[in-house]
């Protein structure tokens, strides 16, 4: 039918009746060939999940149906279920197969494989190689001597994996290098504490977690340096530092969770795009974009954000030292300036990052006029790196250079949009209610 609006039809030839390739450009619904063919892969499929979960872990025939008909399990549902056998970090596995080959000490090799550095620079690449090696590619033999600060700073919308620039100019706070440089942080002996500088709206619940995780396994002191916004996930990571300081004007806070999803039915219907589903699972199509939840999506989807609420909550006032009846007093998703963070005991002091880098050295035991280095994390990229590190986004990097000088309201919107977009990719996100800008 959009085709037909559009004045284009669709002509092919194929052959065998099974063929549907091209069906959704030819008709409005499956031809019963190809409807025969897709019950039989979505049953096929189906049965293969089920027989597959029965074999592996300690549930019948019925009890996997049933958990398939759930869909969406938290970690806790997970174990509950028998569909993993512990919930654990990292380490603990680490901590485990130490016990278990009574290895002292463990040897954890990370990146198992990686080939080492080339440091070949001739042929017609070499110059470039060369390049890249002088702008920061290589390893530096000269060491400051004695103590550093490591400041770490923890910028943009969270989500999992590294950190990057989005297509319209935003940083985006990865989980994987924030965590990779805290750790480098900690294993530097001449590191005596860290300062993490948050500027973050928050964003992904499982990567603010996973941050703020990091940050309770190692033993140096942390002090949270709030910048402009530290809020909902940019709050979370913040939990578990030995002091938090915010400037009067941080916004801080919005302790709550948000999960949903855009159903753009009526818009299929607009354009005349039907849409037809074959399912297995009662909930199987929890986050299709054709359609609102139902009650038994609802039922779980709510689940979800209640676990995941309880756990913010429980986690920041353990992290503030609070009862938690007083801390969800707080909660909700409310908003506060740094100000009244401080009158609310959601942070300690007031203070820029100056102040944050002095609280560190006085946790660390280090005189508050002596001299450190300071050691900022992560180490941003050369001069190469930033030039061709982000081909896969670079339509849409030019795209946004293009439309800058004609229409920056535009441009403010798609990197709106295009943050919205990447934190909904999550099940449950940690993110401010509404963007908030003061001029």
């Amino acid at each position: 039918n959009l085709l037909g609006k559009l004045g284009i039809r669709a002509d092919f030839v194929h052959m065998g009746a099974y063929k549907g390739a091209a069906e959704p450009l030819t008709r409005e619904q499956f031809s019963e060939p190809v409807r025969e063919n897709m019950t039989s892969l979505i049953d096929s499929l189906y049965d293969d999940m089920v027989t597959t979960i029965v074999k592996d872990r300690p549930v019948s025939i019925a009890q996997a149906k049933e958990i398939i008909d759930i869909g969406l399990l938290t970690a806790s549902q997970a174990k509950k279920a028998g569909l993993v056998d512990r919930i654990a970090y990292p380490e603990a596995l680490r901590d485990d197969l130490a016990t278990t080959y009574d290895a002292e000490p463990l040897v954890y090799v990370r990146n198992y494989g990686q080939k080492k550095v080339d440091t070949d620079f001739s042929g017609p690449m070499g110059f470039f190689k060369l390049m890249q090696a002088m702008m920061g590619g290589g390893s530096s033999s000269k060491r400051d001597s004695g103590k550093k600060i490591a400041v770490i700073y923890a910028v943009g919308p969270i989500m999992t994996g590294k950190s990057k620039s989005d297509p319209f100019g935003g940083e985006v706070m990865g989980s994987t290098t924030i965590v990779e440089a805290l750790r480098k942080a900690n294993d530097d002996k001449q590191v005596a504490a860290i300062v993490l500088r948050i500027d973050s709206p928050g964003g992904s619940a499982l990567a603010s977690d996973l941050i703020w995780h990091e940050t309770q396994v190692i033993d140096k002191p942390i002090v949270a340096s709030m910048g402009d916004t530290a809020a909902s996930g940019g709050y979370y990571i913040a939990m578990g530092a030995d002091k938090t300081l915010a400037t009067p004007g941080t916004i801080t806070g919005s302790i709550g969770v948000v999960g949903g999803k855009l159903a753009i039915r009526g818009l299929y219907k607009k354009l005349g795009i039907t849409t037809e589903t074959i399912q297995r699972g009662r909930n199987s199509g929890l986050f299709s974009s054709s359609g609102r939840f139902t009650d038994s999506q609802r039922e779980v989807i709510t689940a979800m954000m209640e676990d995941v609420y309880r756990q913010f909550t429980t986690k920041a006032a353990e992290g503030r030292h609070m009862p938690h009846e007083k801390l969800v007093e707080l909660a909700g998703g409310r908003i506060y300036t740094g100000r009244q963070a401080l009158a609310n005991g959601l942070v300690d002091q007031l203070g820029s990052l100056d102040d944050a880098v002095q609280e560190a050295k006085k946790l660390a035991g280090i005189d508050k006029d002596a001299k450190v280095t300071l050691e900022r994390l992560p180490v941003p990229p050369n001069f190469l790196e930033a030039l061709f590190g982000g081909m896969d986004a670079e339509e849409e990097v030019r795209l946004s250079a293009a439309l800058e000088p004609l229409a920056p309201e535009l441009v403010e919107l798609a990197r709106r949009a295009f943050r919205l977009r990447a934190t909904f990719d999550r099940p449950a996100a940690l993110v401010m209610p509404f963007d908030l800008e003061i001029r």
